[in-house]
């Protein structure tokens, strides 16, 4: 078979240790290109996540804040209304939080999981290529053996 070249080796052992390190670099390749198109999508809805989690922490410390301004202006009623404002906004917090986390941490699962099939099929393309690359060097004769090219003394 074919090298990625186009080339043949006219090794039959040669060509089939090509042949197995290009089908597990092929799933090698397949596995990262999926990967990292995960982690794109990943990415950016962690980013969305953040965004939701602030913008939740924003509405409670302006819920403070007003709390702060009634307790200032001495109204029972503006206070008592202001600290249910807060209480609803830190409540609402803490769920966005917990549901963010939770998210959060189901999206870095899956990335090791991810991580993990990369460094799987990480070891037999590399152990693949060690082994063509170990063919080649036996077929190469000793550089004793070679002839001199010009310039290296033969002329």
């Amino acid at each position: 078979m074919a090298n990625d070249d186009g080339q043949r080796a006219d090794r039959p052992e040669v060509d089939a240790l090509r042949d197995k390190h290009r089908q597990a670099r092929e799933e090698l390749d397949g596995v990262i290109v999926v990967t990292e198109a995960e982690n794109t999508i990943a990415s950016a809805r962690q980013t969305e996540l953040v965004t939701t989690q602030q913008a939740a922490w924003r509405r409670w410390v302006a819920a403070k804040g007003l709390l702060t301004k009634a307790r200032k202006d001495g109204s029972a009623d503006k206070i008592a209304a202001a600290r249910r404002r807060v209480d609803a906004a830190s409540a609402e917090f803490d769920r966005t939080a917990d549901a963010v986390v939770a998210e959060m941490q189901q999206h870095n699962r899956a990335r090791l999981e991810r991580l993990g099939q990369v460094l799987d099929r990480r070891s037999p393309a590399w152990e693949a290529d060690c082994a063509v690359t170990d063919a080649l060097a036996r077929l190469r004769p000793p550089r004793s053996q070679q002839p001199l090219s010009p310039g290296e003394g033969g002329q």
